[in-house]
């Protein structure tokens, strides 16, 4: 497991298999099924904005209830506090961030599984395209 060096609450995702999150090598409780199926959304687009309509669509298909907008903003309010207990309220926060229309993951790549995954099989890649 990684950590993130430029933070005092080191996390580390995992979206290979179950969503789940470490912190400082303790399984954080992600909360109910909704809230983990955003999150595995968000970190399966780390870095890349999620807007709210893919959201809504992800957790409740193609007919949502009227308040599954105020649910989505509740839930990642709820993951911002998991990621950084003591973020103030409508706080950007290091992890979870409102992005035009939805939310953005920043993760650094060693901290998630899919991201390092990806990392390695690159490098694999450009040692095979250089004969190594």
């Amino acid at each position: 497991m990684s950590v993130n060096h430029d933070d005092e609450t080191p996390l580390w995702f995992g979206v290979l298999g179950p969503v789940r999150v470490w912190r400082r090598g303790v399984p954080v409780d992600l909360g109910p099924r909704q809230q983990r199926l955003i999150l595995g959304l968000l970190l399966v687009n780390a870095g890349q904005p999620v807007g709210v309509g893919e959201i809504l669509e992800v957790v409740w298909g193609r007919q949502p209830p009227q308040s599954a907008v105020n649910v989505v903003h509740r839930y990642v309010g709820a993951l911002r506090r998991l990621f950084e207990p003591g973020l103030a309220a409508r706080s950007a926060g290091r992890w979870l961030r409102g992005d035009a229309g939805g939310y953005r993951m920043q993760v650094h790549p060693d901290d998630l599984d899919l991201l390092r995954l990806r990392a390695l099989a690159a490098r694999a890649r450009s040692a095979e395209g250089a004969g190594r």
